[in-house]
């Protein structure tokens, strides 16, 4: 039945029955095994999802508000089905006159006066407490009480941030991609992994940040100081191609060796926001005149012992990087 018709029908049995005017109308509440149930898991869920939330932040999962819209979606699916889900025998709505109130169940009405009123589960309504205390006081409680509005508000604020906090970055990660935590998150882009869709976008003025990644995931060149993860437009991915001059010869204690050679690599630059791949060049790790030909005094081993000979290359310097790079970062968009 609709809200107006209904309320028109209280009305006339409020006054046949010489109850006066109308002041409120409560709606009932929505009970049973299915509401009782996701009321449970609503209260029992909270605390599942505050810890799933809390560490998916703590690692930067870029989709870290999953857990809290899925709970809040079950929050309202708890709410709907209090205020307007279908009830067994219909819902029961109470109205309240200046002279008693009159109940409305399935087209049944029923009125009582003041003195009758006792009688009425008064706690499965909306606003409960003041229908309680205007069965309590024999007289109507004004429609808009400092209760009242306290509840709306605090059930609006929650609606909000639920909204904003869960809602609209989930909706955001759907519709145009993630949005990088972390400049760390980007290595995926060197593994095979997807592009960041809310990255800056490879275009208009220069600088366009880059950051380069190593084969293990490792920086090897990050980018400027005040660079944020979503502001870095470039990806530069560096892999070990050959060997240049080598450097030392170290012996130590218990047959262990160590050879250090000048590393040649090849980095492949890709657009963050799309992995579009934007350029190649190569680039050498340190060389002799920038390297310390005096063997370290010592070296870590593992305690199993590890493998007694070792041959590691060096890495290219964040000058050197910067120079090969300056094209992408200082030049024209390609």
């Amino acid at each position: 039945m609709a809200s107006r018709q209904r309320r028109r029908k209280l009305a006339e049995a409020a006054q046949s029955a010489g109850l006066g005017p109308l002041v409120r109308i409560h709606r009932g509440h929505g009970a049973g095994p299915v509401v009782f149930g996701l009321g449970i898991v609503v209260a029992v869920g909270s605390v599942p999802v505050a810890i799933a939330t809390i560490i998916m932040r703590t690692v930067d999962v870029t989709t870290w508000q999953w857990p809290m819209l899925l709970w809040s979606a079950l929050v309202g699916l708890f709410f709907l089905s209090v205020h307007v889900g279908p009830l067994p025998g219909g819902r029961r709505w109470v109205a309240v006159a200046d002279g008693g109130l009159v109940t409305w169940q399935g087209g049944a009405v029923r009125t009582q006066t003041w003195a009758e009123a006792g009688s009425l589960q008064a706690n499965v309504v909306c606003c409960a407490g003041d229908l309680q205390a205007a069965i309590r006081r024999r007289s109507p409680v004004p429609p808009w009480t400092l209760r009242r509005v306290v509840c709306l508000t605090v059930t609006a604020i929650a609606t909000a941030a639920a909204t904003w906090y869960a809602a609209v970055p989930i909706a955001a990660h759907v519709a145009l991609g993630e949005r990088p935590l972390k400049v760390a998150q980007l290595a995926r882009i060197c593994q095979g992994g997807s592009a960041f869709g809310r990255a800056a976008s490879y275009e208009g003025a220069a600088p366009h940040p880059a950051v380069v990644f190593t084969s293990d995931g490792d920086y090897g060149y990050e980018p400027m100081p005040d660079s944020s993860a979503d502001t870095v437009q470039l990806v530069g991915c560096s892999a070990l191609i050959g060997e240049g001059q080598p450097m030392n010869n170290c012996d130590y204690e218990g047959g262990y060796h160590r050879e250090t050679y000048q590393g040649r690599y090849q980095v492949e630059v890709y657009e963050a926001q799309t992995a579009r791949h934007v350029g190649t060049f190569r680039i050498d790790g340190k060389g002799p005149d920038a390297t310390a030909a005096e063997c370290s005094p010592s070296i870590w081993v593992p305690e199993s012992g590890g493998i007694a000979s070792d041959r590691s290359p060096t890495n290219p310097e964040d000058s050197s990087y910067h120079a090969h790079l300056a094209p992408f970062v200082d030049g024209a968009p390609r």
